[in-house]
């Protein structure tokens, strides 16, 4: 949507003139927020990027269809009807879906709930198993294609970053521990792979290792 591709537009060009020949790639399904919601007992609600988005395109209506939701953010369909189905799950009501059930078709509209109601104010929306979606996609081959595996990569490198970036410093095996915890959800990383994307990002100065202690790392700023 245009109002956060200005903000993603400023911050590229900010991260290419500080750092000249690095290559920024967004991971939009990585990323998390907090949107202050206006419910009837205002509440903030910790999401993901792409619900972000979609929450964000009810500040000046209650309803929209499943196709204008689709048409505005661009989100993948499988990852839309994900987290859509996700904001209208029975524990956390943000939409009120018409009709009801997990299958979604391009009529099919959902409203704002302003009558939600949680006893905490700072409230976690979980995403469903993809698998527990009817529009889940099929599960995936044995043999993973080569474009599935190239985003892997990706999303590997952008949690070591990640991590690094909140924790500053971080032995090697927690490291790997912490890597496969936060992408269980999506797939599991092997050790090896992970290792292999450690030292890719080693080589491109994101990390650094101790000279004294080989296994632990250090984020470069």
């Amino acid at each position: 949507p245009p109002y956060t591709n200005a903000i993603c537009d400023s911050y590229k060009t900010f991260y290419i003139k500080h750092y000249d020949g690095r290559k920024l790639t967004w991971q939009y399904n990585l990323g998390s927020a907090e949107v202050k919601a206006q419910f009837d007992d205002p509440l903030t609600l910790v999401v993901s990027t792409y619900q972000m988005l979609i929450l964000l395109l009810f500040q000046d209506t209650d309803t929209l269809t499943y196709q204008t939701i689709a048409d505005k953010t661009q989100i993948p369909t499988a990852e839309l009807k994900r987290h859509l189905i996700s904001l209208a799950a029975p524990k956390y009501k943000v939409f009120k879906k018409e009709p009801k059930g997990k299958a979604i078709a391009p009529e099919h509209t959902f409203t704002f709930n302003r009558g939600f109601k949680s006893k905490v104010k700072r409230v976690r929306i979980p995403l469903i198993s993809s698998r527990s979606s009817k529009n889940a996609l099929p599960s995936a081959p044995t043999e993973v294609p080569a474009e599935v595996e190239e985003d892997r990569k990706h999303l590997i490198e952008a949690a070591v970053v990640r991590i690094m970036k909140a924790r500053k410093e971080m032995n090697n095996s927690n490291l790997i521990a912490e890597v496969i915890k936060q992408l269980e959800s999506r797939f599991k990383p092997s050790p090896q792979n992970i290792k292999k994307r450690i030292e890719a990002l080693l080589e491109r100065e994101y990390i650094e290792r101790d000279e004294k202690d080989r296994r632990l790392y250090r984020y470069v700023a």
